[in-house]
């Protein structure tokens, strides 16, 4: 069974096709690893070859024909209407996850920039029981998605979702003790460059990013003093040889930079800065 799937991948020029074998038998077929590797006889080989098909065809991303994917131990709703959760977007996470836990208060006030899917409100909000989370988007696709996966896993009393231009829709006086964003950071040549199932599938609004991939930092950066109490925290997913520029731009907006976090090829993924001082 596997090795028919591999050759049609194969013939369709679909990228590591043995991998995206074992992920189809084990979300068409329900089978184990193990299994798997013992090649164990399936039951409902027309909708594993159906879908082995139109994976063929289109050349989608298997997670959108899927309709989900797993981020950090959670099944998350997805379309073409937002990004794929990547495992680098963990760092950010745990990050988050990390600081909530220094604050010391009763309820931490978090503030989740470019929302997507919601799959970072979700984690933080699900991980972290003293935590109320904003996310917002300005795609009301991308919202309605979020929230599903709101629904999905019981956080509609601790998540909130609104549509906003980055700051554009917070209320007077709304403010927060961590602001975390994996806005769009990859500049137009390297979006040129990308991978033709990623430009072809995801969302270019999510992905593309103006002045250098920089434009969004910029944005959250000079406004987001505005909305942290004193001290906050803002953390940021970057992109590659990005971090450097991100601390200079924070660094001259008065930012402290608290650290720098690297994923597991050793880019500098995650950089995370504090307020000294709330500005009114």
């Amino acid at each position: 069974m596997i090795s028919e799937i591999v050759k049609i991948l194969k013939n369709a020029n679909i990228d590591e096709p043995e991998a995206k074998a074992k992920i189809i038998l084990h979300e068409i077929a329900k089978l184990s690893t193990e299994e798997i590797f013992l090649r164990k006889e399936i039951e409902n080989k027309n909708e594993v070859f159906d879908f082995v098909w139109k994976l063929a065809k289109t050349k989608a991303p298997l997670q959108y024909l899927l309709g989900y994917w797993y981020f950090m131990g959670e099944k998350f709703i997805v379309s073409p209407d937002v990004l794929i959760p990547r495992e680098e977007t963990e760092f950010l996470v745990k990050c988050a996850l990390d600081k909530i836990d220094e604050i010391k208060k009763g309820t931490v006030q978090i503030l989740d920039i470019g929302t997507g899917s919601g799959c970072i409100a979700c984690i933080i909000a699900k991980n972290a029981k003293n935590t109320e989370v904003l996310g917002v988007d300005i795609s009301i696709n991308a919202l309605q998605i979020a929230l599903e996966n709101v629904q999905k896993l019981d956080l509609i009393k601790r998540v909130v979702l609104r549509k906003s231009d980055i700051f554009s829709a917070l209320r007077e006086g709304e403010t927060f003790d961590i602001i975390v964003s994996n806005p769009p950071y990859v500049c137009i040549n390297d979006y040129n460059n990308l991978d033709k199932v990623v430009k072809d599938f995801e969302p270019k609004n999510a992905l593309l990013a103006q002045d250098d991939g920089l434009e969004f930092y910029k944005k959250i950066i000079c406004n987001a003093k505005k909305y942290l109490n004193k001290g906050g925290y803002l953390i940021f997913e970057c992109g590659k040889n990005q971090a450097n520029k991100i601390c200079k731009l924070l660094e001259k907006s008065n930012f402290n930079i608290d650290d720098v976090i690297c994923d597991m090829a050793g880019i500098q993924r995650v950089v995370v800065a504090y307020a000294s001082e709330k500005i009114s």
